[in-house]
């Protein structure tokens, strides 16, 4: 019986709101995984038109002063000024505290879109070059664990984050893992597959082309479309032949057309390998 692979699309498509992405997008794909990249609270009314399913993308950045005043940000649509600076979550939190404090945010986000019944909650694992980041990820795991179920939590590679710099974390725990392809080709992680526990907690997959074909320009990663990996199409298959049949896979492109352009080069993927 030939398997159909779950497709999903950002809930960032079109230069519009929030809510006219959705409307947009509500008889164009199934899933949606909806970008909570600040960390503030989604408007509910704004997600209703949609009726299919739903996974959430948890922040990774947080304003400058976040953790001496969460709650300035942790409510609906909260008024950020031209003059607020980012950081990365994990390398700016310095205390226990601090974690408590952004793993509180996530839970409360999760929570919060209840409503819409989410299938998992990708998060973005912190550098592994800090001097707190495993004490920091197992600090949040557990706070997560307390509210929600861990499974449900999909841990990304990402710059400084491979799967193998938190093995012992990942494979003694029930959590999930987000596989970004891109990321992996970025920043030399494509060892990732080799390890059969990793890919057996794979629950979404994340396509899209690092950089334009015939350059290399590791270290970027430009979220193209997936025509610039044809050259990286034995990774592509190996990639889904690793992978468990039922996983997720998100054309993270931030661009309606780029998605319709690259459709036609994972369709002959999913040809090949189902």
């Amino acid at each position: 019986m030939k398997i159909t692979p779950s497709l999903a699309v950002p809930s960032y498509v079109i230069p519009a709101s929030t809510k006219e992405n959705i409307l947009f997008l509500q008889d164009k794909t199934k899933e949606i995984s909806l970008l909570c990249f600040e960390p503030s609270l989604p408007v509910l009314e704004d997600l209703s038109s949609f009726q299919g399913f739903w996974h959430l993308h948890l922040p990774y950045s947080v304003p400058h002063d976040f953790y001496h005043s969460p709650e300035k940000y942790m409510q609906t649509a909260p008024a950020y000024s031209a003059q607020t600076l980012w950081n990365n979550a994990w390398q700016h939190a310095g205390t226990l505290r601090d974690m408590e404090i952004f793993a509180k945010s996530c839970i409360k986000i999760a929570l919060h879109c209840q409503k819409l019944n989410p299938k998992y909650y990708v998060l973005h694992l912190p550098d592994s070059q800090e001097k707190n980041a495993a004490s920091f990820l197992e600090y949040f795991l557990r706070q997560w664990q307390k509210e929600l179920p861990l499974e449900l939590l999909c841990l990304e590679n990402v710059k400084n984050a491979s799967y193998f710099d938190y093995e012992k974390i990942i494979l003694s725990s029930s959590c999930s893992l987000c596989f970004d392809l891109a990321h992996a080709l970025t920043y030399k992680q494509e060892n990732c597959l080799e390890q059969k526990k990793f890919m057996e907690k794979v629950k979404i997959v994340h396509w899209s082309a690092p950089f334009e074909e015939n350059t290399q320009q590791y270290g970027k990663d430009k979220h193209l479309n997936l025509n610039h990996l044809k050259k990286h199409a034995s990774y592509c298959i190996k990639t889904l032949k690793s992978v468990p049949q039922n996983t997720t896979h998100v054309l993270e492109l931030f661009s309606w057309e780029e998605i319709e352009k690259s459709k036609q080069f994972l369709f002959q993927l999913f040809d090949r390998c189902f």
